[in-house]
């Protein structure tokens, strides 16, 4: 029986080794404090707004959250024009950053790819989460736990810290806007692996009563 009970205790104090660490968000980390593959040199994930008709331009985007060894700016001329002209990949896989948003009576869409330069000058694209995910090392900064959570549409975490086989994140966050889903204070958890995967995510506590809500 004393055996039992110690070897729950040293399974608990493995999985909850180490204490909350805070979390920046996620636009406040810098390049370098994050950890691309061996052979990789540059990140970036560009996204791409529909009109209220739905039709999408693939020549215009917004870059996010840039990655890299070795930054844009610091390549040749014509690598650069030919890194900013490929097109994307905007196929029904594509599961970045997709996401619908109505409001007024109107809708629209905002889709994402992930592009990419590496040490050879070869350059091409990405449409889902878990390739450009393995364009990282193992996760093993906060920056990287951000980026995770953000590439799966997630808001960013509050907290942080390390249990076995990766991380568990602690996400904050207060949602008005009725076009956006439920209405409330939320604290949610996730758990997620060194390699990437969000492998479980779920809500603690929910306060419906502490914001108005809103619908557009």
């Amino acid at each position: 029986m004393k055996f039992f009970i110690y070897s729950l205790l040293l399974i608990y104090t493995n999985e909850y080794l180490y204490a909350w660490t805070p979390l920046k968000p996620l636009k406040n980390y810098k390049p370098n404090e994050f950890n691309l593959k061996k052979g990789i040199e540059y990140l970036e994930i560009r996204q791409y707004d529909s009109d209220n008709k739905l039709s999408i331009n693939k020549n215009k985007y917004r870059v996010r959250y840039p990655i890299y060894k070795t930054p844009l700016k610091e390549y040749n001329k014509r690598l650069k024009k030919q890194f900013k002209n490929i097109r994307p990949n905007l196929s029904k896989e594509t599961n970045i950053k997709k996401l619908s948003i109505c409001a007024t009576g109107e809708c629209k869409i905002t889709i994402g790819n992930g592009f990419y330069i590496d040490d050879r000058g070869y350059m091409g694209y990405m449409n889902e989460i878990s390739d450009v995910i393995g364009f990282l090392d193992k996760i093993d900064t906060p920056a990287e736990l951000q980026f995770v959570l953000w590439m799966n549409n997630k808001e960013n975490g509050k907290y942080y810290r390390k249990i076995k086989g990766g991380y568990e994140v602690i996400i904050d966050y207060i949602n008005n806007i009725a076009n956006f889903g439920k209405c409330g204070k939320f604290r949610d958890k996730a758990i997620i692996n060194y390699d990437g995967k969000l492998r479980n995510y779920k809500t603690l506590k929910y306060d419906a009563t502490y914001v108005p809500c809103i619908k557009y």
